[in-house]
Parts: structure tokens; C-alpha cells; sequence
């Protein structure tokens, strides 16, 4: 083992140090998929436009092309006159250009005649056999998509990073991309502890848990594009995490291993990543709550990242939204890039902190404030009921009721 931070660190420090130590970004883990498929999935680079969209100026409004210049100073009392030189044909190129004192009809997503600069759309104006009386001016571009105004080729049409979904897919179509490269992340999730029990087990004997975790987890890697790999629950002995451990390592690129309460249980979980490969562990503990115990290490020639996460549901999510997810962005990007929306909102109630270390609260947006939710760092309830996080930094002890304070939303 190379060395790891033997003192509790900041998130963000922990963060940047563990990227720097393990050369983010990493290459590879990259696939073609089709669209459909890769729907969830990040992109593995960047998406350089094949060709200039839309490849010809066209319409944006039914209505008629023409000189921007021959409608200036038309209104409703002193309209201009245009002769009518035909109709634009759709998906077609039409087969004659405009000249001063001339205009066309043309309908939505019509390639514009040459000449014509703007489209004035039909309730502006008055056909009468072939003249067009025109009762408003437009200026130059207006109700007209230029060629390549949206993108031109080889232009960056998307960003290595950005998730395939109903946004990003509709632009890759529209620039006749059917297939992306997109990061195929494995993410193994490894719930440890003799008190944890499957989700499904009906009967629980004295205390016993049902593991929460892995479906938390899950479901979270999903939604930012990882693909998650459920490996089961291991029990507290440091030989089956071991060994539990090296075959996820095995089959995936990341483990995600979900602590047990135990001392025992995280004990291991360190004596294990301190005996990786270098750089080994890297992060022995956070200054945040809850997520304190959160340990962060990895093999950077084999491009292995494991993290230790807390046992309890909350401290386990809050460890993977707030620290896994930003460094796996860095592992596919370089860039560390957190995944929540940051607002200032007011508080509906006292919250207590504790100065020097990073404290986070559920909450409910209601009425414009934000309503922290009575919590226990095992309660997976409080989840369900809010809409983000309340943050309060190191420094910040004690806020009233009606004072601001940061809030992350999902």
C-alpha cells in the first residue's frame, strides 16, 4: 500500500486526492450501442457532428418566404404588395428563386427559396388570386432555421459525460446517429454484516435487517448511467470478504461494498483495501455526516475503484450520491462534476449542526422553504419523503427558522 490520508479529510479534498492518486480519467469500458440501448449510459467521448443541421435554411412556420427588406414600414394601415411566385414544395427543393417584390407559400420544415431571407406567417397577411398583401414587417431570419444554425459539422454535438436519454438521444438522431459510444461501467454492490438479511426473507428474528442498501444503491447507479451488479451479502469474516471482494474485482470495474454495523465488519473492510495493490487504500474517513466512516481506495494499473459505505441506509446513500458518484465522473471524464442542483432556499424550522464537519438533512420542499425530515442515519423512509438534501458546510452551527441554507436536489 502507497500510503492513505490517516486523518479525517474534507469530501472534496478526499474526492480530488483519490482522483489524483488514481489518474482519473481512465480509458476503456467503452461500447457501440444502439440508441434504445444505450438509454441510462454515458458517453465514452466526445460526438462530433457528421454534417451541418439543418442542411438547408428552411421554415419554422407555415406561412410565405420572402425579402425581409420588401416588407418594411407594412402594417395594418399601410400594408405592402407582393407578388406570389408559387408554392415551395415539401421535401423538395423548390425549383426557382425569389426577386425583389416576390414571395412564395411554404409550410413547416420548407427549404426556403434562394433569395428569401424570413417567413411571415399566414395571420399577417391577405392572399387575393396572386398578390399578397402583407400587414407587418419581419426582419431578417425571423421564422427561418439557417443552415447549420443548430450545429455545424464537426462541431462537439455532445460532451464525453453526458447520460443518453430523451434530451441527448432526440440530437443524436436528428444528426443520423443511430449508434453511441457510451461508457459500460460495472458497479459491484457487496452488502456485508451477519445482521443483514435479503429483502425478501418474510420473518425477521431479533435484530436482523433486511438489506435496504442494495436496492438504494441500485437504483441510484442506474439513474446516472452505471450499470449495477447485485453479488449478494457476505458474512462479517474477513476471509469471505476477501475472497468476496478479489471475484467482484474480477467482474467489475467499481465495488461498492454496503459496511455491516459491526466494528468487526470495518475493520476488515480496511485490513483488506490497505493490502490492494498501489495505490491501495486512500481515504480512511470523512468529515461529513452522516457518511463519516466512508472509505475510498483502488488498483490503478488494473483501474479498479472500491469504496467502503456505511451500513445504515442513509449514510450509505448519502456516501454514494455525495462522494461515489462525482468520483466516478471523474473516472470516465476527468472532471468532478456532482450530480444534485444547488438552490438557497429558507428553512421552515431550526436545524442544529455541529461546527467542523459537513452535516446533510433529507427535505421537503413546501411553500417555497425547505422542511428538514426527522431522521436516523438507518431510516430509509426519510428518503421517500424528500426532495433533496440540506446542506450545512464546516462552519455553520446553528440556522433559525427563515434563514437560508443550501439544498441539493435530486
Amino acid at each position: 500500500m502507497a500510503g492513505f490520508v490517516r486523518e479525517l479529510t474534507d469530501r472534496m479534498s478526499a474526492i480530488e486526492y483519490a482522483a489524483a492518486s488514481l489518474s482519473f480519467p481512465w480509458q476503456g469500458n467503452e461500447s457501440s450501442r444502439d440508441l434504445d440501448a444505450a438509454e441510462g449510459l454515458t458517453l465514452a467521448r466526445d460526438i462530433l457532428a457528421p454534417e451541418d443541421f439543418p442542411p438547408f435554411d428552411r421554415s419554422t412556420r407555415d406561412g410565405y418566404a420572402l425579402i425581409s427588406e420588401d416588407s418594411y414600414g407594412a402594417s395594418q394601415s399601410n400594408p405592402a404588395f407582393l407578388t406570389i411566385r408559387g408554392e415551395v414544395p415539401m421535401a423538395a427543393v423548390p425549383s426557382f428563386s425569389l426577386s425583389e417584390g416576390e414571395c412564395a407559400l411554404i409550410h413547416t420544415g420548407g427549404v426556403l427559396p434562394a433569395g428569401a431571407d424570413a417567413v411571415i406567417m399566414l395571420e399577417n397577411v391577405e392572399r387575393t388570386g396572386n398578390w399578397l398583401e402583407i400587414r407587418k414587417a419581419v426582419q431578417k431570419g425571423e421564422n427561418i432555421v439557417f443552415r447549420g444554425e443548430e450545429f455545424s459539422a464537426g462541431a462537439i454535438l455532445l460532451p464525453k459525460g453526458v447520460q443518453v436519454d430523451f434530451k441527448s438521444s432526440g440530437v443524436l438522431a436528428a444528426a443520423g446517429i443511430s449508434k453511441a459510444p457510451v461508457q459500460h461501467v460495472k458497479v459491484g454492490i457487496l452488502s456485508t454484516g451477519d445482521e443483514i438479511v435479503p429483502c425478501e426473507t418474510r420473518s425477521l428474528n431479533p435484530g436482523q435487517f433486511r438489506d435496504a442498501n442494495a436496492n438504494i444503491l441500485s437504483s441510484l447507479l442506474r439513474r446516472h448511467g452505471y450499470e449495477p451488479v447485485y453479488l449478494g451479502i457476505v458474512e462479517d469474516s474477513k476471509v469471505s470478504l476477501e475472497k468476496a471482494l478479489y471475484r467482484a474485482m474480477e467482474e467489475c470495474d467499481v465495488v461498492l461494498l454496503s459496511g455491516g454495523s459491526s466494528v468487526s465488519t470495518r475493520d476488515h473492510c480496511s485490513t483488506i483495501l490497505e493490502s490492494l495493490e498501489a495505490p491501495g487504500l486512500l481515504v480512511r474517513g470523512i468529515l461529513m455526516s452522516p457518511g463519516k466512516p466512508t472509505l475510498i481506495a483502488g488498483i490503478k494499473e488494473k483501474q479498479k475503484l472500491v469504496m467502503g459505505l456505511p451500513g445504515h441506509p442513509f449514510s450509505c446513500f448519502l456516501a454514494a450520491y455525495t462522494v461515489f458518484l462525482p468520483l466516478a465522473h471523474a473516472m470516465n471524464t476527468g472532471a468532478i462534476v456532482s450530480p444534485w442542483r444547488s438552490v438557497v432556499l429558507p428553512v421552515s424550522e431550526s436545524v442544529f449542526g455541529h461546527s467542523g464537519i459537513e452535516e446533510f438533512l433529507p427535505c421537503a420542499l413546501r411553500d417555497g422553504k425547505a422542511v428538514p425530515l426527522p431522521v436516523k442515519s438507518s431510516f430509509a423512509k426519510a428518503l421517500g419523503q424528500a426532495d433533496g438534501i440540506l446542506r450545512l458546510s464546516s462552519s455553520r452551527e446553528t440556522v433559525r427558522p427563515g434563514e437560508e441554507v443550501e439544498v441539493w436536489l435530486w
